[in-house]
């Protein structure tokens, strides 16, 4: 079995124990003495049909992101490839990246870090709470239990989309279809996109969404940018249809300096950087070495990706 494994993303002291371990298995790290491997381990960027068409073995590739919106998984498919993404590798730190979005607003911490600039003791009412609220999650996968569960901590009550009908432990209630996500639309304080970006996820959240929203709603976008409708949102902010918006994700990125994203004092913008972690590479690695673990013996993928 041979394997071409993209170390650009990766820890090198981390892929040599994961060769050592795997002796039966012949890593190659050039994918120009790759082209007979049976598995891919790499960024999706790689994963084209140009660079498919020289792989004449492939039987399954490993993505070491989460996102996959690049990939053409028809063309996967048509190739009799199995596509896994790294399922456990993000969720944590994105789930926490959603609360301090959250608390950003909640607590008034904008205003609080512009008094402290000025030597300012100040009191500021606060409005919102998350104990008690509603806060409905776009995407039910690893990011989106994660932040259902830490939102359950809370004292909210947690309710989710997804596009089949599911009965899940860290969830109130589940949604699917055209009218159970505009029913979570309606009911949420906090709505949390976590889902991965499709031609059927492309601009969910668009102008009609927003008008079935809460005016005290928070909108919080850990996904992609283009699930949002960017023009419908900055319209519904400016109009103060909405509380607000958290956004590691924007359409395009970087962010221009002309958006009126970066004016609007309802708006928090961090740089695609949610998944920042000082685990990540030690997640990444325990996520291959699972999914190997789990393909040498025949064993079913956890984090398989259905076109």
């Amino acid at each position: 079995m041979k394997v071409w494994i993209e170390t650009s993303a990766l820890n090198l002291n981390h892929v040599n124990q994961l060769i050592q371990k795997y002796h039966e298995i012949t890593f190659e790290k050039e994918m120009e003495k790759a082209y007979d491997a049976d598995i891919i381990i790499a960024m999706p960027q790689f994963i084209k049909s140009e660079i498919l068409d020289r792989f004449h073995r492939l039987k399954w590739i490993q993505l070491l992101t989460a996102g996959f919106n690049t990939i053409d998984l028809e063309d996967i498919k048509k190739r009799g490839i199995v596509i896994t993404y790294a399922k456990d590798v993000f969720s944590i730190q994105i789930a926490e990246d959603v609360f301090s979005k959250i608390l950003y607003f909640n607590r008034n911490l904008s205003v609080f870090h512009e008094q402290q600039k000025e030597g300012i003791w100040r009191y500021q009412k606060v409005s919102h709470e998350i104990f008690g609220s509603t806060v409905g999650i776009i995407g039910t996968g690893s990011i989106g239990t994660e932040v259902a569960k830490r939102m359950k901590s809370f004292g909210a009550q947690v309710i989710g989309y997804k596009r089949t009908q599911a009965i899940l432990p860290d969830y109130d209630q589940i949604y699917y279809g055209k009218q159970g996500l505009d029913e979570l639309l309606k009911q949420s304080d906090y709505i949390i996109i976590s889902c991965p970006l499709s031609k059927e996820t492309y601009h969910l959240i668009d102008r009609r969404a927003f008008k079935l929203m809460k005016k005290n709603a928070l909108i919080i976008n850990v996904a992609r940018g283009e699930i949002i409708d960017q023009e419908a949102l900055i319209e519904s902010l400016f109009n103060a249809e909405i509380r607000g918006a958290g956004l590691d994700v924007t359409t395009p990125e970087p962010l221009p300096e002309t958006s009126r994203l970066w004016t609007m004092n309802n708006v928090f913008i961090t740089p695609h950087n949610a998944s920042s972690s000082p685990y990540v590479q030690k997640r990444l690695i325990q996520e291959v070495d699972d999914a190997l673990d789990r393909y040498i013996h025949h064993l079913p993928h956890d984090n398989l990706i259905n076109p």
